[in-house]
């Protein structure tokens, strides 16, 4: 189960609960595939019968001498049965196929959804990567879906045929099925907890070699080789350690299978040789019933081999239980934020004993009262860089202050609807100058539906950009990866902002002062930004003295 990180550690118990639930949720989604299977399951698991009762009847008639034309119509009948049941088999595994991929597009669907309401404070990056999981679940599903629905059916079938030969039977089907149950189990112990720790450290693994990728630069430039080899070594044998337990464990597991599978078959070649030999059974009978045991085992035995399909299925289930428990943002109560008087700009912006601080450490700001009026322009200085990028989050309604009220317009931003209150806010954050794989325009529109081409323009105008992205083969369609890496630091923070903008918000949030850009750029995009003309009201949260020429007001966080 996924151990979490500092920045969020679940409640096991809690998540164990959640991983339970979610597979009920699925069984309930997809009940249609699932019962489509059973039938199948059902339908090979009858028809399959005709090889136990074929050899019956030809074993029985043997004494009687059998024509030969009765052997030909007999073998013909299991013949044509036996291809139906092929068919029926292959039309299970193509629903089976189906399956894992209407689970893959509904969890990345879902992911989707979910990831821009996960509060910023406790997601990290890496968390992602149990998406990986949605490749992993549904194949390990699909295999433990098909063995348990084929072992089930055809045991229930098969059995119940011996039960028909004779009632010692039933007392014979109870031991089969207890002592497998029971070897399973006892002989398991530890398996999927040792899965889940393995899949940890696999995890565990992935984000430290991520870590080595977003710092090529510090590595590459000094000697820190040793030191990479060292930890990536440490992850691997706390992994191979891990991964022998487990595999001592399914070892254990399939040896106990096996030992009661061999005492099983000689079980019932005593049993019902002696029902043979006693007269009350037929030699048809035993035969069948050999044939009939022989597929129960066989099919115990594919059960055995693979529980540990049933380990990954649960594991994967507990790692994507974790990554959509994340704390999600506040949903608000559906409230638009009442506009100003049409003849004032901006948005009214209060701030009543803000304070603010992560879990476990100490305040990053407390007690902070201010009023923005529509369509002001100030500056927030403070000389501590976590501290304005907090207070910048907090101000857009992406972090939940400790204690204290924002209002934007007189509405408590904790009862405003998400969506409401990204339409009238722009913001930008000089400490997360990235962009997304994607094009040009989709980086500055992010796919919202209201923003026209000349929209688009006026915002690369209003950055300095109209001429460099008309120099581009493609224009606005070029297309962006890695980032945006093939951009300089200058072009990137103008996107950006030309991106905060663009819908024309009502309020602009900035943390920083664009200074990854020449000084005359820089100033003349302040002065555009802090423009009277324009319907804004901005914030600059920075500790950068030269803002006070263009902002109408000073506060002082610290």
């Amino acid at each position: 189960m996924p151990s979490g990180s500092p920045e969020y550690q679940p409640s096991q118990a809690g998540l164990m609960w959640d991983t339970i639930a979610r597979l009920g949720l699925l069984l309930r989604l997809e009940r249609k595939i699932f019962a489509l299977n059973a039938s199948y399951a059902l339908a090979i698991g009858l028809f399959s019968l005709i090889i136990p009762l074929t050899v019956q009847e030809m074993v029985n008639t043997f004494a009687y001498a059998i024509q030969p034309i009765m052997i030909l119509t007999l073998v013909g009948i299991m013949a044509i049965t036996l291809i139906f049941v092929g068919g029926l088999k292959v039309l299970q595994s193509r629903t089976v196929d189906i399956l894992a991929q209407r689970l893959y597009t509904r969890i990345s669907v879902a992911l989707t959804k979910q990831l821009p309401r996960f509060k910023d404070e406790t997601f990290a990056t890496h968390y992602v990567n149990y998406f990986n999981e949605a490749e992993f679940m549904p194949r390990a599903f699909a295999v433990m879906l098909v063995d348990l629905i084929n072992v089930t059916v055809g045991g229930i079938v098969g059995m119940t045929l011996l039960v028909m030969y004779h009632p010692y039977f039933l007392v014979y089907n109870s031991l089969l099925l207890a002592g497998f149950v029971t070897a399973i189990i006892l002989l398991g112990r530890g398996g999927l907890r040792l899965t889940m720790k393995v899949s940890d450290l696999h995890y565990e693994t992935l984000n430290w070699l991520q870590n080595i990728a977003d710092n090529l630069l510090p590595f590459k430039s000094t000697a820190s080789t040793p030191l990479l080899l060292k930890k990536t070594d440490a992850l691997a044998h706390s992994y191979v350690a891990a991964r022998k337990t487990r595999s001592d464990i399914l070892h254990r597991q399939y040896k106990g299978s096996v030992v009661w599978q061999a005492l099983g078959h000689s079980s019932l070649i005593g049993m019902a040789g002696w029902l043979l030999s006693t007269g009350q059974i037929t030699l048809g009978q035993f035969v069948a019933a050999e044939v009939v045991v022989s597929t129960l085992l066989l099919n115990f035995d594919t059960v055995a081999r693979r529980i540990y399909a049933m380990f990954f299925v649960f594991t994967s289930l507990a790692n994507l239980s974790f990554l959509f428990s994340l704390p999600k943002d506040h949903e608000g109560t559906k409230i638009a934020i009442p506009l100003p008087d049409p003849t004032i700009h901006g948005i009214r912006l209060t701030c009543k004993d803000l304070s603010f601080a992560y879990p476990d450490s100490g305040p990053v700001f407390q007690h902070l009262d201010m009023e923005i009026s529509p369509g002001e322009k100030i500056a927030i200085f403070s000389n501590s860089s976590t501290g304005k990028t907090t207070l910048a989050m907090v101000l857009a309604g992406l972090y939940t202050p400790t204690s204290g009220v924002i209002r934007y317009n007189g509405v408590d931003v904790r009862d405003l609807d998400m969506e409401s209150l990204n339409a009238c806010r722009g913001l930008i954050l000089d400490s997360r100058l990235s962009l997304f794989d994607g094009t040009l325009e989709e980086n500055i529109t992010l796919g919202r539906p209201a923003i026209s081409y000349s929209d688009v323009l006026w915002a690369l105008r209003f950055v300095e950009m109209e001429e460099e992205v008309d120099a581009l083969p493609l224009g606005l369609q070029t297309p962006i990866k890695a980032r945006g890496k093939a951009f300089t630091s200058s072009q990137v923070l103008r996107i950006l902002v030309a991106r905060a903008i663009v819908a024309r918000p009502q309020i602009l949030i900035l943390d920083g002062t664009l200074h990854s850009m020449q000084q005359s750029l820089r100033e003349t995009l302040l002065r555009r930004l802090c423009s009277k003309e324009e319907p804004w009201s901005v914030i600059f949260v920075s500790n950068d003295p030269t803002l006070k020429t263009h902002v109408d007001r000073r506060l002082m966080l610290d």
